[in-house]
């Protein structure tokens, strides 16, 4: 039987090396904290985890260490920062380190997991190229059975199908898809669509300095049977706190990563 689901939400984190990224690690163990405090069922990173596809050494130590004190089934996708191509960072990247919580959707033509104990399905696809060409919609499947259906794209919502922006979202895919939830990630401010009946939302960014506002932000959702997902969008402050990476140990046999 379909039960609550909680979910937590990122996306535009922008890690990235050097001194100026450590307010970026700083907001995404902040993100990590809202997962584990809020007890999220499921935590998904639309897009653009990081800032290039050149990074390097401990940046990529950070996010394994961050992404292991998480518990619960974890699902990411590349965005324009760290699009899929030959030795980027997300093909460098192997999450099998981390645990099996952790899945990439690296399949062009998009992917649907299901994770039974959540009764929920996550669908969605690998950015080759951040181009006119590029629709992080194509394709999107129907519901499985009674499940959660819940979809994830990183893109610009318009209004206007004919437009030649990159990598377009429309208000007409958005209702077609019948995503119970649709994460989305590429805009850098916190903003909730309705169309149909999905919700569809831009979490913001964790790291202020990359959005307009003196906070950053995050998702955390709320699905319950017979209701429209709630959405509350989440401060985020960046500033350090102490944590212990070992301290929230994560499953590591349920979930198979890409």
């Amino acid at each position: 039987m379909i039960q609550p689901l909680k979910i937590a939400h990122t996306s535009d984190v922008h890690l990235h090396d050097g001194d100026d990224g450590m307010r970026v690690r700083h907001a995404f163990a902040e993100v990590i904290d809202v997962v584990i405090e809020s007890e999220a069922n499921l935590f998904l990173i639309a897009g653009d985890l990081f800032d290039h596809t050149r990074i390097e050494g401990d940046v990529i130590d950070f996010v394994y260490a961050q992404l292991a004190r998480v518990a619960c089934p974890t699902v990411i996708i590349c965005g324009n920062h760290d699009v899929w191509q030959e030795a980027s960072i997300l093909q460098r990247m192997d999450f099998r380190s981390v645990g099996h919580h952790v899945t990439l959707l690296s399949e062009p033509e998009g992917r649907k997991i299901e994770l039974p104990e959540l009764h929920a399905t996550v669908w969605g696809r690998c950015m080759l190229d951040h181009a006119p060409s590029n629709k992080p919609m194509a394709s999107s499947p129907p519901r499985t059975r009674d499940m959660w259906h819940i979809g994830m794209a990183h893109g610009l919502y318009m209004d206007d199908p004919e437009s030649e922006r990159s990598s377009l979202i429309t208000p007409q895919e958005i209702e077609a898809s019948g995503f119970d939830y649709l994460a989305l990630g590429h805009v850098h401010a916190h903003r909730q669509m309705r169309h149909g009946h999905t919700v569809a939302c831009y979490p913001g960014v964790p790291a202020a300095h990359f959005g307009t506002r003196e906070t950053g932000s995050m998702a955390v959702v709320d699905l319950v049977p017979g209701k429209r997902a709630r959405v509350t969008e989440h401060v985020v402050h960046g500033t350090p706190r102490k944590r212990d990476a070992r301290a929230h140990p994560h499953r590591s046999d349920e979930h198979a990563t890409t």
